[in-house]
């Protein structure tokens, strides 16, 4: 199945861009799909993934709603990855 992977903020910067498709077989999880860019992309990316410095989490959203990393997706999907923007 294909699922378009949007990234914002230093997932962009890391990536090198700000979108992309990424097959997957039938049933994967956004931890499926972390996995796989975590092999595509390397230490950085795995690194920015995981709690940083200030403690922000990284945010996964699935077709425009909150998605956790066990989510499954389906094909066609959107996932959004990206830091929550905090308001003030």
């Amino acid at each position: 199945m294909q699922i378009k992977v949007k990234y914002l903020m230093t997932f962009s910067q890391l990536t090198g861009r700000k979108s992309e498709e990424v097959e997957l077989p039938e049933g994967s999880t956004v931890n499926d799909l972390v996995e796989q860019l975590i092999i595509k992309y390397g230490r950085k990316f795995k690194k920015a993934l995981e709690k940083d410095i200030e403690h922000r989490s990284v945010l996964f959203m699935v077709n425009d709603s909150n998605g956790e990393l066990s989510t499954v997706l389906h094909d066609n999907d959107e996932v959004l990855i990206s830091y929550p923007v905090g308001g003030g």
